[in-house]
């Protein structure tokens, strides 16, 4: 397995752990549309990361210029196969997200992510591991976090097993759904099994985003029962 790692300009007593500052609460009802979350601080992951073939978990505050993160098929175990983790704690701003995987999932998100912008980049799938499903981005937990700008491209015509592009429900170890998680200005692709899924979760789904047809047309956005008060918001939704 080959690893490369850059880590850049990043002030010299952090690590990639760093414990989470606490932020002000906000109010969820005061727009639908999070605005950027305040970033900086001293305790904040500055610079820019860059990996291949190893999964990056964000578990503190950060300020990142990009994240670029690259799976290839030597990635042969599911353990470790998703690109990037945002865990308990990660809060800020990630600038670029670019990640290229022929693995797992390319994001996942648990709860306790909270006040989390990302402001723009790509996602392209090329590919998986054999039985197993894949996603986008997967949003099990967390609160107030915006996807800007991304291309989301994971659906494979040919290719069993892959659930969405954006998938949004509450899962995993996540005991509150998530809450307030939008796509703005987004672009996904065609051809997954759903194009967006936004299950169980409040005040969640895309706005102003363009929805390519998914493989099973019909399902192309689903919003399913416990979807409470759902982002629904002069979307594009079909063709491509």
């Amino acid at each position: 397995m080959f690893v490369r790692t850059t880590l850049l300009a990043v002030a010299p007593f952090l690590g990639l752990t760093s414990i989470a500052a606490a932020y002000p609460m906000l109010d969820p009802d005061a727009e639908r549309v999070p605005s950027a979350p305040a970033v900086g601080g001293p305790h904040a992951l500055r610079g820019s990361i860059a990996q291949t073939d190893q999964m990056w978990v964000c578990k503190g505050p950060v300020d990142l210029d990009s994240v670029t993160l690259t799976m290839t098929t030597a990635i042969a175990s599911r353990r470790g196969a998703d690109a990037l983790h945002l865990e308990r704690g990660c809060t800020g701003r990630i600038g670029r997200l670019q990640i290229v995987t022929a693995a797992g999932d390319a994001v996942k998100v648990a709860q306790g992510v909270h006040d989390l912008e990302i402001g723009g980049g790509s996602i392209s799938c090329v590919g998986k591991l054999p039985k197993m499903h894949q996603d986008g981005i997967q949003v099990m937990g967390g609160t107030r976090i915006t996807f800007r700008n991304l291309n989301v491209d994971c659906g494979r015509s040919d290719t069993r097993l892959i659930n969405s592009n954006l998938f949004i429900k509450r899962a995993g170890r996540s005991t509150t759904p998530p809450t307030d998680v939008v796509c703005v200005d987004c672009f996904l692709g065609g051809d997954a099994a759903h194009t967006a899924s936004i299950q169980e979760s409040v005040r969640s789904g895309l706005v102003d985003s363009t929805l390519c047809t998914a493989k099973y047309s019909n399902l192309t956005l689903t919003i399913g029962s416990g979807a409470v008060d759902p982002v629904d918001v002069d979307n594009r939704v079909g063709g491509c």
